[in-house]
């Protein structure tokens, strides 16, 4: 089961991979991108729920609606932050950035539910922060805006690794599909609300945006995201954020065909070295589970 889940991964990895690319090209602001993403999730998300809840109902337990409420919430936050930051920085900054939730989920954990950190955690942090000097460095060398870029995405990883951490325990709860329903309905509620509030301008776009639009909510959402949920139940937080890792590097090779963006040197090798601490952390933690020094 564990080389199936693994292989299915990749596909999530491969299927996240693309959505730097589409928003690169989507016609609309951040907040109203992440909405449709979420809201034609749901949409589509809605019928199958109502077809299967009743026969996964029996399988696990579910959790009380008031459970997902922050989770939805944290996650709509992670997407119009990471999106955002794609219109100043690169495809890669972006992504490795935004990737940076194995470091930040033993982090979290510890302050949270006092789960120890050990020193070769810190290590991997080192190394990591080292990466992401290099990047802002190659960013500041583009001026302010690529740095707010970079500084956007790191919020958008924090953000994602509190979803991860506090996800994981009302996953192993509840099955699959009432998890990511629940969760995506709340998230596009709360996006809903926040474009309605801000004054976002939510129709009137062409319809290339619209397709957008959509290839966003099926692929890198309903088929990429839904994936690393269910890993949540056959892996630990932290190795579902390992494989996370996957998404720079399919979102650079798609950047280089599709939109001809070529990164610098400066941004390759701070890329390398935030992923090298990202996959220490990440293995350290896996190590752990099997009991391995």
């Amino acid at each position: 089961m564990k080389l199936k889940a693994t292989l299915i991964l990749i596909v999530g990895m491969a299927s996240v991979g693309i959505a730097s690319v589409i928003i690169k090209l989507c016609n609309a602001p951040p907040i109203v991108i992440a909405t449709y993403r979420m809201s034609l999730s749901v949409i589509i998300l809605a019928p199958i729920f109502l077809i299967f809840r009743k026969k996964v109902a029996d399988v696990k337990e579910t959790p009380k609606v008031i459970n997902f409420i922050p989770l939805g919430a944290i996650l709509a936050i992670h997407f119009v932050l990471w999106i955002a930051s794609l219109r100043y920085t690169t495809v890669l900054s972006s992504t490795v950035l935004v990737t940076t939730s194995p470091i930040f989920v033993p982090i979290i954990s510890y302050f949270i539910f006092k789960e120890k950190t050990k020193k070769l955690m810190i290590f991997a942090i080192i190394v990591s922060f080292i990466g992401s000097t290099l990047i802002a460095i190659a960013g500041g060398m583009q001026g302010f805006g690529e740095n707010l870029g970079n500084l956007l995405a790191i919020i958008g990883a924090i953000a994602v690794s509190f979803y991860l951490v506090l996800g994981k325990r009302v996953r192993m709860k509840t099955d699959l599909l009432t998890y990511i329903f629940y969760v995506y309905s709340f998230s596009a509620i709360f996006l809903i609300l926040t474009s309605l509030i801000t004054g976002q301008k939510l129709f009137g776009y062409d319809r290339i945006t619209y397709i957008y639009f959509v290839l966003l909510a099926v692929f890198p959402q309903l088929l990429g995201h839904t994936i690393f949920n269910w890993a949540l139940e056959f892996f630990s937080p932290s190795f579902v954020a390992l494989s996370i890792l996957g998404e720079p590097v399919f979102a650079t090779i798609f950047a280089l065909l599709i939109l001809k963006e070529i990164p610098s040197l400066i941004e390759i090798f701070g890329g390398v070295f935030v992923m090298t601490g990202i996959y220490i952390a990440a293995r350290m933690e896996v190590y752990n589970k099997k009991g391995l020094p």
